[in-house]
């Protein structure tokens, strides 16, 4: 059997790279492109036939870099998302995989821990207190008996599916195919956003960022929403009019968002930048995009990842499949 030529784009920890010896060491040689000496690289880049990539954005390889490319197949990559690869640099025939589903465990709890904290209108509490401030007056928000809706029954959704359960909600949701393997009281598709938006008491976000989701949640679907919601983003930044959440949250008191991703964040764009003053509101929630990091977490990605492209170069199945047309050239740029 030839050999394999596997290029691994970021630096990872040396326990990561014992475990791309130990998947992929007997399929052929690994090469870790940051310890590839700059009159070595293109080389390097030219005999590659898999890459594995964090999340591709442009400061791992250069567009210039990909055009050496020309023997490339397949791009794993190690987080879910797939909105910052820049598809127009490479040529059709080359398969993407996301490494969607391995965080979602940790995500809901994450998405639970929200919840409940705007429910409780922890922070709000704790701040008074710190002002010298006993409010007994707030009445708490239950969530048994209320209804969970959950846009996006990938891994991570169907995780959150099933920790909302757990405290005793009902859920619904709604993905393109109008079919899950996950327990909900209903499901289905896009056509029935209004219906959802309208019914629940918390609503989830956990979908990719497509063509067909950026702005999904605009001025004209947060006023379907009951007037003492909590809104909770785990997907992308993006997904929400950033100016209609604003002026929503601003008009509406008793409304409550929770927000772990966001529109302007230091790994895709360099900085943390909002265009309106989020945190000067009492009803938002925020966490720096960390909802799934966990320990030990990012070398249980590695390993599925790392047995995806292992299938690929196995011609085995490949999971996490992405179809390049869901995805605009911009994408990568919100």
């Amino acid at each position: 059997m030839t050999p394999h030529h596997i290029l691994v784009s970021y630096d990872p920890t040396e326990e990561e790279k014992r475990a791309f010896q130990e998947i992929l060491g007997d399929l052929g040689q690994v090469v870790f492109l940051n310890d590839v000496s700059p009159v070595d690289r293109v080389a390097a880049l030219k005999k590659t036939e898999a890459v594995v990539s964090r999340s591709f954005d442009r400061t791992e390889i250069t567009a210039d870099e990909i055009r050496h490319m020309t023997r490339l197949g397949f791009v794993q990559l190690i987080f879910a998302g797939v909105d910052n690869v820049p598809f127009d640099l490479f040529s059709q025939e080359v398969e993407f995989a996301s490494n969607a589903g391995v965080f979602a465990e940790p995500l809901a709890e994450h998405v639970l821990a929200m919840t409940l904290a705007l429910a409780k209108k922890l922070v709000p509490k704790h701040s008074a207190l710190a002002r010298g401030r006993f409010d007994q007056s707030t009445v708490n928000k239950t969530l048994r008996g209320g209804l969970c809706g959950i846009i996006g029954l990938g891994g991570n959704g169907r995780a959150v599916a099933e920790v909302m359960r757990a405290v005793g909600m009902r859920v619904y949701g709604i993905n393109r195919r109008g079919l899950t393997d996950a327990v909900v009281n209903f499901i289905g598709t896009g056509k029935d956003l209004p219906m959802l938006l309208e019914a629940s008491d918390v609503v989830v976000l956990a979908m990719p960022l497509t063509r067909q989701t950026r702005h999904l949640i605009g001025r004209r679907e947060l006023a379907q929403m009951k007037p003492d919601a909590i809104l909770i983003n785990v997907a992308r930044g993006a997904v929400i009019d950033q100016q209609a959440l604003y002026r929503h949250l601003r008009a509406n008191p008793e409304f409550q968002v929770g927000i772990d991703t966001w529109w302007v964040e230091p790994a895709t764009h360099g900085t943390f930048r909002l265009d309106f003053p989020f945190f000067e509101l009492p009803n938002l929630l925020g966490s720096p995009h960390n909802a799934d990091d966990v320990p030990q977490i990012n070398l249980l990605a590695t390993y599925q990842a790392l047995e995806n492209v292992r299938r690929f170069l196995s011609g085995g199945e490949i999971r996490g499949r992405v179809n390049r047309r869901d995805y605009a050239v911009d994408d990568r740029d919100s």
